[in-house]
């Protein structure tokens, strides 16, 4: 949120180590006061994990991130966002934690953890994903289907969003996003 005192990292700045990012994350909910969050956190959106490149390249911090925040607050919901080209380690890390909820876990409201993944799919097809998102180190449309459908397929909560841009067939990439096993999906307006 633009009130919410965060901002980019200066250019060169080394990333925030777990620490430092539990530090943030307690800081913000002391900062509050714990606002009106319910008895069981349930009017709390969370935290957040997204930024200028996508959390999944420091997916360990991340991990930690969550873990450390556990041991200060419980309950607190997690989400991250991702455009789900990460490497077959990186998401073999991911669901190997015991901080990302899955379907079969049960009742963990009153744990924090990974609750839901959204991965940002801009088209149906991979000639107009590549157009659109130009992604670099030889991953891309594929490889972020496989991610979908992998945490899907371990009961991981995912959703899928697209911008509503008019050169793109919304109702085919949400057609895709279900497809692949995402639970939800939603799109965001185009501004030009």
């Amino acid at each position: 949120a633009v009130d919410s005192g965060f901002e980019p990292l200066p250019s060169g700045a080394p990333e925030p180590s777990a620490q430092e990012l539990s530090v943030l994350v307690d800081e913000f909910y002391s900062a509050s006061g714990g606002g009106d969050l319910g008895s069981m956190g349930e009017s709390d959106a969370g935290v957040i994990f997204q930024g200028d490149g996508d959390p999944l390249e420091a997916a360990p911090t991340v991990l930690e991130t969550v873990r450390l925040v556990a041991q200060q607050r419980n309950g607190l919901v997690f989400r991250l966002n991702t455009l789900g080209l990460c490497d077959d380690q990186t998401t073999d890390l991911l669901l190997a934690s015991d901080v990302l909820e899955r379907e079969q876990d049960g009742d963990r409201r009153r744990e924090s953890r990974i609750a839901s993944l959204s991965v940002f799919l801009p088209a149906a097809s991979p000639a107009k994903y590549d157009e659109l998102l130009a992604p670099g180190s030889g991953r891309g449309f594929q490889h972020a289907c496989a991610f979908v459908a992998r945490l899907a397929e371990a009961g991981v909560n995912v959703e899928c969003t697209a911008v509503a841009r008019p050169d793109v067939n919304v109702a085919e990439i949400e057609a895709l996003a279900m497809s692949l096993g995402a639970r939800s999906f939603r799109t965001r307006s185009w501004v030009e």
